[in-house]
């Protein structure tokens, strides 16, 4: 051990000192004021905007601020965290309002948008009581995530106006952030929320490990992640645990939903044509979905660990948001063994977006944080390469910015990515929100009891069919999407999800759980008779 002691020593040294010699952010005083954010950003993403933000502020002669990041998890987590807290906060609010305790129907009310202020019922007064105050719950900023997310806070009502348009029309005028890009929206027509950045969705890969696999042409479609000699090397997240996953997987579904639509000659909205073609493209898309289920290595609950896993070599292939495999190949020698691919016409450019907490405790300078960040000094913390003028200075952070003025051919030396402009890839698919948006929770939901919670079950299917050439029966089986259909996630699972009802969705699962992993296993069975 003794003799060892110098080694491990030297080893610490080795991997300590590259930490101990990065910049670091000086403290700020205790009288600092204090901005409290909520994110699911990394922490490089949390440095750099802390930089940023103190230089712009410097800059311009404003005190300094204290930058409070809280990170509870990704967007599913920070989405129950929010709920919770505000429903908290408001069964006290209520009370010292009222005089009387908050009702379990009243607190499923206040922050639901479908809940009507008109009235004089319980459940109107509370929603009513809730959107005329000031309920805090001591955090100034929700920041990052997706448009869907912000959508659903905005009308709970946890996001109020920021009034960016107010001070900065320039920003929403003619040659600036579009309300819409290729069906998704850049930022909210109430002010609540506004895109800061955008990211599309699709496949990291490894060249060596697929090479490895007999497999030499890079992919280029969504099917390309279902080859069977992928068996056990795609990496992938799970969707009712990453919002980021789940928004990848309903690009499956809406290119699947769109190419049948064309198939059917494009029929009129309204329609029994087109129900039925949008009705026949979602299954396809699910199929596809199941296909690559079958083939996954595993479903993680961190979306980051997919391309991390890529780039080690212990997965060949994955899914993932575009960001996520840019910044990982930072570094020599990383594009060698990482790389990303949007798929042909399968994926939209979605904005990550920025909003204003109801009840912020300090309004004013989550304002100034928001104009910060749509400025292009901070879109240049997204963008610019590390150690450019006006950049980074310790990562480059590869995220398009949703600032139509940064592709201008001035700023393009200075872009970590010159060739990714959102407004030119978008115009390869639209994102039509009305065929899945409502049915965001239910598919990753489906998801999960079809992929995650049946995963023994499905590869043994799905390897049975491979090792026995695909029979007939056995495939057509396999096929067979009758369990979690369009019409019964439409008609029967997104409801369930949408009742609150916690016993009547344990209920659903383990029905479709029990079910599901007896439909693979008679899948397996008719594939080793071959049948």
């Amino acid at each position: 051990m003794k003799a060892a002691l110098p080694g491990l020593i030297a080893l610490a040294a080795l991997l300590l000192v590259p930490f101990a010699l990065r910049p670091k952010l000086a403290a700020e005083p205790d009288t600092a004021r204090r901005l409290v954010l909520l994110t699911p950003h990394n922490e490089a993403i949390r440095y750099e905007m802390t930089r940023g933000f103190r230089s712009f502020l410097e800059q311009r002669g404003q005190p300094p601020v204290r930058l409070d990041w809280r990170n509870p998890g990704g967007t599913t987590e920070i989405a129950r965290y929010l709920s919770s807290e505000y429903r908290s906060a408001f069964e006290q609010y209520y009370a010292a309002q009222t005089g009387s305790s908050l009702s379990e129907r009243a607190a499923q009310a206040f922050a639901n948008p479908k809940q009507a202020e008109e009235g004089d019922d319980e459940a109107a007064r509370a929603r009513r009581l809730f959107l005329a105050s000031n309920v805090s719950i001591n955090i100034d900023i929700l920041f990052g995530g997706g448009s869907y997310d912000f959508s659903q806070h905005a009308a709970a009502g946890r996001l109020v106006d920021a009034r960016v348009a107010e001070r900065h029309p320039e920003l929403f005028g003619d040659g600036a952030i579009p309300q819409t890009v290729g069906g998704e929206p850049y930022w909210d027509k109430q002010g609540r929320w506004v895109g800061t950045c955008v990211s599309g969705f699709g496949i990291c890969y490894n060249p060596q490990a697929l090479r490895q696999l007999g497999i030499s042409e890079a992919p280029h479609r969504w099917q390309d992640l279902a080859d069977p000699r992928l068996a056990g090397k795609v990496a992938l997240a799970d969707p009712s645990k990453s919002g980021s996953a789940n928004k990848a997987f309903e690009m499956i579904v809406q290119q699947a939903m769109s190419d049948a639509m064309a198939a059917a000659g494009s029929p009129a909205k309204g329609t029994p044509e087109e129900a039925k073609a949008l009705s026949r493209g979602f299954d396809d898309g699910m199929r596809l979905i199941r296909r690559i289920g079958g083939v996954s290595r595993y479903f993680s609950d961190q979306a980051t660990k997919v391309v991390q896993d890529v780039q080690s070599g212990s997965a060949a292939i994955g899914m993932c948001i575009d960001f996520y495999g840019r910044f990982e190949s930072e570094g020599s020698g990383a594009a060698e063994r990482l790389r990303f691919v949007l798929p042909d016409g399968g994926s939209s450019m979605g904005a990550d977006p920025i909003g204003l907490l109801r009840g912020a405790p300090a309004p004013e300078l989550a304002k100034t944080f928001i104009d910060f960040v749509l400025s292009p000094a901070g879109q240049a913390m997204w963008a610019y390469k590390r150690g450019v003028p006006g950049g980074p200075v310790r990562y480059a952070l590869r995220r398009t910015p949703i600032l139509p003025v940064m592709f201008e051919p001035a700023r393009r030396p200075f872009l970590s990515d010159p060739d990714e402009n959102p407004y030119l890839a978008a115009h390869a698919f639209t994102y039509r929100a009305a065929w899945t948006a409502p049915l965001f929770r239910a598919l990753s939901f489906v998801i999960r009891l079809m992929c995650v919670d049946t995963e023994e079950e499905l590869h043994d299917a799905s390897a049975a069919l491979a090792a026995h050439g695909n029979p007939p029966r056995a495939k057509a089986a396999f096929d067979d999407m009758s369990l979690v259909s369009h019409e019964v996630v439409k008609n029967e699972i997104a409801p369930a999800l949408a009742s609150g009802d916690p016993l009547r969705e344990v209920a659903l699962q383990n029905r479709l759980v029990t079910a599901l992993k007896r439909h693979y296993e008679q899948v397996s069975e008719l594939a080793r008779s071959g049948q």
